[in-house]
């Protein structure tokens, strides 16, 4: 079975800049958030947030890093799901749904390892995407014929807002939040084909920029600059408005730097235009704005940069409400 750990840079994360943020959209939208995302199997995050939570959507892989089969041991999903039925029993939590596997797989076939098909019946509020290993890097999976196909976390993120766009609700409007948790390492064959690819002179710029610098600091500037316009593409291709906070830089379980994750929050509102959402954040500013980092269990910037960069703000709220997004769309 695949290892699960909670790390007290986790901790923080949750309580201290996730937490005030659900509080926060729960009291701007005066109803309960229905989340979508990886709980785990000890579900930490959602027995941390809980207060704020109406419905769950949850996704549990049975052993991690392994593609997913019928064969093996199901013991994770079993524990997560006798939490979410006890959070349901306790009066907690409305409803709940779960579905076996890794979540890009059941997204992109329609069903999960036992077969059940995939569906959701309302607007998603939360997103909590805890992937922790390469977005970039492909799930390969065999189908009932014996072919291999490839499944990609970005994809997955691209179906969801599909999902979300095509969905409707009497009750709840289309503003809502995504956490996405990726490893530090980006994949080095699809780094190029986006180096290779990009016509964005703010990204091609920054690229020029950031090329001097040794291989971490280089590689997770290069892996903000994609997620950045990967998501923000889909985003406003699906008519949501996006807006990135700050990045978190921090150490997931493991003693060594190959354990470093960042952690992107991106703020959704639906804005239907002619021609797709607009997103009022420009890249160039995004990009230079210092990552967070943790020290000592309090937030702070990540100094291992580059000249010109700049503080961003340390304050979850405030980084949401200084937004262009918040003031154009969400508050309204």
């Amino acid at each position: 079975m695949g290892e699960f750990k909670d790390t007290p840079s986790k901790v923080v994360i949750r309580k201290t800049w996730c937490k005030p943020l659900l509080r926060f959209i729960n009291e701007n939208l005066n109803y309960k958030l229905i989340y979508l995302g990886l709980p785990g199997p000890q579900a930490l995050d959602l027995l941390e947030w809980i207060e704020y939570i109406d419905q769950v959507v949850a996704f549990q892989c049975r052993y991690y890093p392994k593609p997913s089969s019928i064969e093996q041991d199901n013991a994770c999903v079993l524990d997560l799901e006798e939490k979410l039925r006890t959070l349901e029993r306790e009066g907690k939590l409305s409803t709940y749904s779960l579905y076996d596997g890794w979540i890009e797989e059941v997204l992109l076939r329609g069903r999960d390892t036992n077969g059940d098909s995939f569906s959701q019946n309302d607007v998603v509020t939360v997103y909590n995407l805890d992937f922790c290993n390469e977005i970039t890097k492909p799930l390969k999976i065999q189908d009932d014929d014996g072919n291999i196909h490839q499944f990609y976390k970005s994809e997955a993120i691209r179906r969801l807002l599909e999902i979300q766009r095509d969905v409707s609700s009497k009750v709840r409007s289309k503003k809502f939040i995504m956490f996405l948790t990726v490893h530090s390492h980006f994949w080095a064959e699809e780094a190029k084909n986006f180096i290779d690819r990009t016509e964005s002179q703010p990204i091609m710029d920054y690229i020029e920029t950031v090329n001097g610098l040794k291989r971490s600091s280089k590689c997770i500037r290069l892996l903000k600059a994609y997620v950045f316009d990967t998501v923000k593409t889909y985003f406003c291709n699906y008519d949501f408005t996006p807006e990135f906070l700050p990045v978190i830089y921090y150490k997931g379980a493991g003693r060594k730097m190959k354990h470093m994750l960042l952690l992107f929050t991106i703020i959704g509102a639906e804005n239907k235009q002619v021609s797709g959402a607009p997103c009022f954040q420009k890249t160039k500013d995004y990009l230079k704005y210092k990552f967070i980092t943790i020290e000592n269990g309090t937030f702070c910037h990540w100094e291992n940069g580059i000249n010109g960069e700049i503080d961003s703000s340390l304050n979850s709220i405030k980084a949401f409400c200084d937004t262009d997004c918040f003031k154009n769309v969400w508050s309204k």
